[in-house]
């Protein structure tokens, strides 16, 4: 199926201009927003014309669960965002890295996963690789962590693919891309990054040494708390096996609303990180300050350890920051005195958001392993939305005064 379908006509190649103009579609009407192609099939004069878009022989569309305009301007665009060539849809974040780790499984090796990963990942290995007998190996990647001779011990004795994330989420724990990146490609290992928390607008780990990029749409790319969207961009050879095969084959199709949502968002992406940005900045700075708090794992911040890592391979530091407390009772005394910032998962919305990982979204793992994975009783989690600074300062501080 034609997966290029957006136009691509932009006056240059500027990341605001191409996030603005790089998913339109061609219309006959010349509308100003581009249409939602609102359909499940598409129908043909003749035989001949359908079986030659099956064949692949010319470009057009048989079955949306299989390629769907708006859809396909939304992987375009993305893939263009990141530097990557070609892209594939989902209808979750989960649906994109379900994809991948599977594409990966079927060379029959090893995997290697970050220990700091996203909790549905996380799941997804446990829960469903290993349950079928596909081996995973785990590795610390962390700047500060174990170092890298065990990951190029664990890359020598062969492996399907590598899949991390910088910054990890919750931990915000960073990835040194170039390093990790380098040995994957010295060995031959296929390596996919979780993007979500930076989005394209502040990382994009294709130029430095990834194969695939995975994004939860559902966060910043879309960026309104509104919609389910996941996207994998990368190198065409890769993208196109997982689109031929397990994207239609696992059924988990982006909705063209849903789509056309995320383009819809793109258009502002570049400026809503900024503002998240300097929100983030702003608490963290505050917040590290404070002598009833133990840790602020910040990327902007230089006393964290990659700071330097970040400074190479990121052009801001995001609006996800995490605080640590002196145990789960204060945590949640903390998150309880918060007015303006709302208790809640996700990220990446207008709207700030607060989580204790260590009862919501760690709940199922033991003190002793949320402790391996970088996630203390005390650990609260922040998606600095875009709310006036002032009030999310005071926010914080009246919360601060509670305990």
């Amino acid at each position: 199926m034609d997966r290029t379908e957006a136009s691509g006509k932009t006056a240059s190649e500027g990341f605001e201009t191409l996030a603005v103009h790089g998913g339109d579609l061609e219309d006959p009407f010349r509308a100003l927003t581009s249409p939602i192609y609102m359909t499940s099939t598409y129908t043909f004069p003749g035989v001949e014309e359908m079986s030659s878009v099956l064949a692949g022989e010319r470009p057009g569309y048989v079955y949306s669960r299989a390629g769907n305009p708006t859809v396909g301007a939304m992987e375009k665009l993305v893939a263009r965002l990141e530097g990557g060539e070609s892209g594939v849809a989902f209808a979750s974040g989960m649906g994109a890295i379900a994809a991948v780790l599977l594409h990966f499984a079927k060379s029959r090796l090893p995997l290697i996963v970050s220990r700091h990963l996203y909790t549905g990942t996380r799941h997804f290995v446990s829960g469903m690789l290993e349950p079928l007998g596909i081996l995973v190996k785990v590795a610390d990647l962390r700047v500060n962590g174990e170092g890298l001779g065990n990951f190029r011990e664990l890359l020598r004795a062969g492996a399907g693919g590598v899949f991390c994330e910088t910054p990890s989420n919750p931990s915000l724990d960073i990835v040194d891309l170039s390093a990790v990146g380098a040995l994957c490609t010295e060995y031959g290992v296929p390596l996919a990054v979780d993007n979500t928390f930076p989005s394209p607008a502040l990382q994009n780990p294709l130029r430095h040494g990834a194969t695939i990029v995975v994004h939860s749409a559902t966060k910043y790319l879309g960026g309104h708390g509104d919609l389910l969207g996941g996207v994998a961009v990368g190198r065409a050879e890769a993208i196109g096996k997982i689109a031929t095969v397990e994207s239609p084959l696992l059924g988990a199709t982006l909705s063209p609303m849903n789509a056309w949502l995320i383009l819809r968002g793109i258009k502002t992406l570049a400026l809503r990180m900024e503002a998240h940005t300097v929100r983030a900045t702003a608490l963290a700075q505050f917040l590290k300050e404070q002598p009833m708090v133990l840790d602020v794992r910040y990327p902007g911040l230089s006393s964290r350890p990659g700071h330097e890592v970040v400074l190479r391979q990121m052009s801001g530091a995001g609006g996800m920051l995490s605080v640590a407390f002196d145990g789960a009772v204060r945590a949640r005394r903390f998150m309880d005195a918060l007015r303006v910032i709302r208790i809640g998962v996700s990220l990446g919305d207008p709207s700030s958001l607060v989580e204790h990982p260590a009862t919501m979204s760690h709940r199922g793992y033991s003190k002793e392993q949320r402790e391996l994975m970088g996630v203390p009783d005390g650990l609260v989690r922040l998606s600095v939305g875009l709310e006036s600074p002032d009030d999310l300062l005071r926010d914080v501080e009246g919360a601060l005064r509670s305990l």
